[in-house]
């Protein structure tokens, strides 16, 4: 059997940008990763076999997902295919579609990068009074503008975005195709983006040293590098290990807004100390809720060393 030298990679970022009936912005999300999940390989399949029916992206979904994810939100699974409750999609032209260089500068050659834009309005998602959504997807293959049909390229669980009446919420998505990763696009994860690569449970000075030497200062640097590339004195194994444990960071989310009076707390003590405890110092907190958010918050406590975990503060968490 002819090993493998090299595994074909798709990735995506996106950014959220909110703007009222002012016109003025209210909200950007900076970029984050997204999941690219299985469907799109089919979908991808397909087109290199020209299936009749079968064409590129398509739509932009979103939905309202569940209000239990304000507490506490699931990460999308590779094997999704459809949103958890689509509300409205948009349809997109080639107008929508453009290609990107490695400094993420529309071209008009073909490059193995895409930008996809689109913009929804409060008027576009029907119903009445405040539209929530949680959620949206990319649609291709045999999509319609009916909900759930089509093939799912990616998927994206986000914090809850509230549109009324005059607001506008603009999107933004990078794809890139292949060996080589997302170009040049700056990962931002909220707090963790400007985390020290050292926060990482594992790096230590041993291997900090050497991500310095490459240029890895920070877990967004640790992310945009390909991971197809070596850095010296560092094990593969390690690598991936580290980078999988930054994703993990950068991707937390959780609402802790009913947490502020603990503000001053580090994640190391909330998660030390017992729940009935904190619900008892803190009576507006009831002990599930600390239960909920410290299942939340055990993701940090696997990525991060003792460290980080207790110099992070559930202020720095709350205002990222």
């Amino acid at each position: 059997m002819m090993k493998q030298a090299h595994r074909s990679m798709l990735q995506g970022f996106y950014r959220d940008q909110v703007c009222n009936s002012q016109n003025r912005m209210i909200w950007d999300s900076g970029w984050r990763a997204n999941r690219i999940v299985e469907s799109c390989n089919e979908l991808l399949a397909a087109l290199m076999k020209r299936e009749p029916g079968v064409s590129g992206i398509l739509y932009w979904a979103v939905g309202e997902g569940a209000a239990a994810w304000d507490s506490l939100m699931p990460s999308p699974s590779a094997g999704d295919r459809k949103l958890s409750a689509e509300v409205a999609r948009k349809a997109l032209s080639v107008e929508n579609i453009a290609f990107l260089d490695e400094n993420n500068q529309i071209v008009d050659e073909a490059t193995p990068r895409l930008q996809i834009s689109a913009a929804f309005t409060r008027g576009e998602l029907g119903g009445e009074g405040p539209r929530f959504l949680r959620e949206f997807g990319l649609f291709g293959g045999n999509a319609t503008n009916a909900a759930n049909t089509g093939w799912m390229i990616d998927y994206v669980i986000h914090p809850r975005i509230q549109l009324s009446e005059g607001m506008r919420l603009t999107r933004n998505l990078h794809l890139s195709f292949g060996v080589g990763g997302a170009g040049t696009v700056n990962v931002v994860g909220g707090f963790g983006g400007t985390l020290p690569v050292n926060s990482i449970d594992g790096v230590g000075q041993r291997f900090s040293s050497a991500f310095h030497v490459a240029g890895v200062r920070t877990l967004n640097d640790l992310i945009a590098v390909n991971p197809l590339q070596r850095i010296q004195s560092i094990p593969d194994i390690k690598f991936l290990e580290f980078r999988a444990k930054a994703k993990m960071v950068l991707e937390f989310r959780a609402d802790l807004r009913p947490f502020a009076s603990l503000s001053e707390w580090s994640i190391s003590r909330l998660l030390q100390v017992d729940p009935e405890s904190i619900s008892a110092e803190v009576p507006d907190i009831a002990t599930h809720q600390v239960i909920q958010i410290r299942e939340a918050l055990s993701v940090l406590q696997v990525a991060l060393d003792d460290a980080a975990l207790r110099e992070v503060s559930l202020g720095t968490l709350l205002n990222s």
